[in-house]
């Protein structure tokens, strides 16, 4: 049985010393009053007594316990993998057990692979109607956005059936058109634990901003001039050939 001594405690020390200066080397002030020190120091002492108990565990526990930290790196590696943008599908087998989420995990893979599909091949932009134009009524104006389809930043399409119109403020300088996927659910049913929505309408949302910014589609800029607003015909807004 191995027993550490000071001038391995200190040893310890110093190592995790090097690791901050290396990390945070505005870190300054090292002296024994530091509370950065002491906390150094601190977790020197926990890893001195950590190793001095892992050379009393016996051989056969030591060995699970590398196995077990083993299989909870391999879980934390997967883990990551999953968080950096790969897909994750059900895999179905005889027997079992199906829940909501899984059927959620399904669809999703879908919908995360058609985005993916539409931002790699087409990217982001108008792909047909959408013209803007500004009209004006008892209230004031308003934009007024033609049928079209267009798809945004993340790869949602967005669809436009209808004519689609927006108020405009009475005064300004510069606004933007922007045209979002928005959803919306509908038909809810009673469930056990009150009431739930049993679809996701799909639809659109238009936003008057100040910038052109955000997974949104700008699909005009306004300008404020002589009292009223008017289509800016410098501005060209993204296109996707059909």
């Amino acid at each position: 049985m191995q027993k550490f001594d000071e001038a391995a405690y200190r040893e310890f020390a110093e190592v995790l010393r090097e690791r901050v200066a290396a990390y945070a080397p505005e870190w300054a002030d090292r002296t024994d009053s530091d509370p950065g020190v002491t906390l150094v120091e601190l977790f020197a002492f926990l890893t001195e007594s950590l190793l001095y108990r892992a050379n009393l565990i016996p051989p056969r526990a030591h060995a699970s316990a590398v196995r077990l930290a083993q299989s909870a790196s391999a879980l934390a590696a997967a883990s990551a993998g999953a968080a950096s943008g790969s897909l994750e599908r059900p895999h179905y087998f005889a027997g079992q057990v199906l829940g909501v989420d899984d059927f959620t995990l399904e669809q999703d893979y879908f919908r995360k692979r058609l985005r993916r599909l539409n931002r790699e091949l087409l990217g982001s932009g108008i792909v047909r109607g959408l013209g803007v134009s500004v009209a004006r009524d008892g209230a004031g104006e308003h934009v007024v956005i033609e049928p079209g389809f267009a798809i945004d930043a993340t790869g949602e399409e967005i669809e436009v059936p209808c004519v689609a119109t927006a108020r405009l403020p009475q005064a300004g300088r510069l606004l933007y058109v922007i045209l979002l996927h928005a959803e919306r659910p509908t038909h809810p049913q009673p469930a056990p634990h009150g009431v739930q929505f049993s679809r996701i309408e799909e639809g659109f949302a238009v936003r008057i901003e100040v910038a052109a910014t955000g997974d949104g589609v700008a699909l005009a800029r306004l300008r404020f001039a002589d009292g009223s607003w008017h289509v800016d015909d410098a501005f060209e807004p993204p296109r996707r050939p059909r």
